[in-house]
């Protein structure tokens, strides 16, 4: 299938079923996660993983009351840093030397650039690490489509509630947005084979 009949494939599933995804395509759709692009390589996030019944309930009872958390196979939790400090960055470098075998003089200049963000104090850098977030949740939604597998965004949920359910120092990190994982529920979910309500090309796109 192709990309595009793949988008038009893909909904945002209302119903799942409860089966389960193979380890296999679970693997891939993290890892199209990891190759995702982000600011510097830096990948200000990190996702959660779970399958756990007792914390799905519990997440559909105080966080998110929408069923499909309760049907999914999975269900991933993307969290996003608040800061990043001194040591996180300076690893990253030590990395990115190694990996690349780049020059001290190289880093350096690599260091400046991103300094020049992280220490702006006109950028909201929760914002900004959030909306590196969503980069990766974009690489994820469309893994799992390529595999066949249905997938929920959702963004409508108690963050403060997910934050004390996960144990998270939100001095550091902080819970932004889920994704169900599983597969559609054809008989329940009202928008099977429903088309797609979207902008034409001519009110989406303005060229210059």
């Amino acid at each position: 299938m192709d990309l595009i009949k793949l988008l038009n494939w893909r909904y945002a599933t209302k119903r799942m079923t409860g089966k389960k995804i193979s380890e296999e395509d679970l693997n891939t759709i993290l890892e199209a996660i990891r190759l995702a692009p982000s600011a510097y390589g830096l990948q200000p996030f990190k996702v959660i993983v779970t399958e756990n019944k007792e914390l799905l309930d519990e997440i559909y009872e105080k966080s998110c009351p929408q069923i499909v958390v309760k049907q999914a196979s999975h269900l991933l939790i993307f969290k996003a840093s608040k800061k990043l400090d001194e040591e996180y960055i300076e690893s990253y470098l030590r990395e990115l030397k190694q990996v690349r075998k780049e020059t001290d003089e190289y880093i350096d200049n690599y260091r400046s650039k991103i300094r020049k963000v992280i220490e702006n104090p006109e950028i909201n850098k929760f914002s900004w690490m959030i909306r590196q977030t969503y980069i990766a949740l974009g690489f994820a939604v469309i893994a799992a489509a390529k595999l066949g597998i249905d997938s929920t965004p959702i963004e409508g949920f108690d963050v403060q509630a997910m934050n004390e359910l996960l144990g998270l120092n939100t001095d550091v990190e902080e819970a932004v947005v889920l994704l169900a994982l599983g597969y559609r529920n054809a008989e329940e979910d009202h928008l099977v084979g429903k088309p797609k309500v979207r902008k034409s090309m001519e009110k989406l796109v303005e060229k210059l």
